[in-house]
């Protein structure tokens, strides 16, 4: 047990110090460290034996809200979040009490503590606040790079915000236009870079932005061996082996991806991390192992207290029924998805829109996409091979076989086939008007395709024929791709 400061008592008790003042010292970086490794009740406990030592410290402050935010983003609980959502008025009115406002901590700390309940707010779907705030910081880190500009945490934020600024979707950008946001991912990314370099406590965090920048926002590649590195280097940190496994799978490599997994601790001393058994559920099921595959994604729904990837999971969980001919047992995942969860992610609403269409899926053409998604080439193949244009029935169907073929010639090599395909795909989706992703996505290849080729006149066509796709599955990360990838060839 530790003891533990409500930060209402905590406000009452210093909002008026005699003195103040903003310093890491061992025990705070160490503490800065757990949370960053996800050890938040090791952190807390230093944190508060450092409040206790020097109240008018304004760093355990900072960190307490980063710990309490952290927690939150992972485990969507929402019963927590209303509990101690007050929290952030309490956080802010000891730093604004801090009297030393000259140091750029200041101004760091209060943007940083505005900013972790943004992203907390935008994750419990408060959107609006959560612009107001991350408004808020903007301001305050603006002033703070311009008073301090060698500040390396500054960098750290800033940086992250011009990548999420400059990469917003279309459909999202007059939310960032009315606020007066403007961000750019050059500038963000070399930001991060810099705090990288500058090799201070923020190295880890500085990775964590770039990795899930380059792979989860850029559609660029981290390195696998850069990834390696981060595994080896900082064993404790357990979000590093998370995306190592993550950037794995996604390269079709399930396979390493899971022996990654496996090494990631399950001890209490961790916050748990519902997702990692999502992500294993995931790749099982991609190996077609599909009875291993319902142990994880059942975990995950029991054991998370969130509302995203519940559709999705559940939409698994058929599949692992379904594509081992367990139909009837099958059936009754199926009749639940679009009662679980919330339909907030892309692959929530992908879930919940054919299960609401009742368009069962092809178990043929399902094996093909999850064997190509997990690297195992040759049964995809087989998977490809028998099956037979002539037999699909509807034009859904048709087009996802070409689809589906295009995938997985793009990922072995043959890309002239896979430029063959992905037209026949584009050429098909306009015999009839229909909203699903594989013609959007066919086209956003295609512009990776002729990009790669320097061919930057048939890229720009092919992206800009990619954003032009309007309501179907996968529409915002599709769109914000393209995009990302037109400002890149200007």
């Amino acid at each position: 047990m530790y003891l533990r400061i409500h930060p209402f008592l905590f406000c009452l008790l210093f909002s008026f110090p005699s003195y103040s003042s903003y310093y890491f010292n061992s025990e705070l970086e160490l503490a800065y460290k757990e949370i960053i490794q996800l050890k938040i009740i090791e952190a807390k406990t230093r944190i508060n034996t450092e409040q206790l030592r020097d109240p008018q410290n304004g760093i355990p402050v900072y960190l307490l809200s980063l710990a309490e935010t952290t927690a939150l983003l992972f485990s969507e609980d929402e019963t927590k979040y209303t509990q101690i959502k007050s929290c952030e008025s309490a956080y802010l009115k000891l730093i604004q009490s801090n009297n030393l406002a000259s140091s750029p901590y200041h101004n760091f700390c209060l943007a940083e503590i505005k900013l972790q309940w943004a992203f907390t707010k935008m994750k419990f779907n408060d959107e609006v606040a959560a612009a107001v705030a991350t408004k808020q910081a903007l301001s305050l880190l603006n002033e703070n790079l311009k008073l301090h500009a060698t500040f390396v945490p500054t960098k750290k934020s800033l940086g992250l915000l011009n990548i999420l600024i400059g990469s917003i979707p279309n459909s999202h950008a007059w939310i960032a236009s009315s606020l007066g946001f403007k961000g750019n991912i050059t500038t963000g990314m070399q930001m991060i870079q810099d705090v990288i370099d500058s090799k201070t406590i923020y190295l880890q965090e500085g990775y964590l932005i770039k990795i899930i920048a380059e792979q989860y926002i850029l559609n660029r590649d981290p390195g696998l061996e850069t990834m390696k590195y981060l595994d080896n280097r900082y064993p404790n940190n357990i979000l590093y082996t998370f995306l190592y496994a993550s950037v794995l799978g996604k390269k079709g490599n399930s396979k390493e991806a899971i022996q990654q997994i496996e090494t990631i601790s399950k001890t209490n001393a961790y916050l748990s991390i519902p997702t990692i058994d999502y992500l294993q559920g995931d790749l099982l099921l991609q190996q077609g192992k599909y009875i291993e595959s319902r142990y994880y994604f059942n975990r995950y729904i029991q054991m998370f207290k969130g509302k995203n990837l519940l559709k999705d999971a559940t939409f698994k969980l058929f599949l692992s029924y379904w594509l081992n001919d367990e139909d009837e047992t099958a059936l009754t995942y199926w009749n639940t998805i679009k009662n679980i969860g919330q339909a907030t992610y892309e692959s929530d609403k992908y879930a919940q829109k054919i299960a609401l269409s009742n368009e069962l899926p092809n178990k043929q053409l399902t094996k093909l996409r999850y064997f190509t998604d997990g690297g195992y080439y040759t049964k995809a193949f087989e998977a490809f091979n028998t099956t037979n244009l002539s037999d699909l029935k509807t034009k859904k169907d048709k087009i996802e076989y070409y689809y589906r073929a295009a995938r997985l010639y793009q990922k072995t090599g043959r890309q002239n086939d896979c430029i063959q395909y992905y037209v026949k795909v584009i050429n098909l989706s306009k015999k009839k008007k229909n909203n699903y992703y594989y013609a959007p996505n066919a086209a956003l290849q295609l512009g990776y395709i002729y990009a790669e080729h320097h061919n930057n006149n048939l890229a720009r066509n092919y992206f800009h024929k990619a954003i032009a796709y309007k309501n179907h599955e996968y529409e915002n990360s599709i769109e914000q791709k393209a995009k990302i990838s037109l400002s890149e060839l200007k």
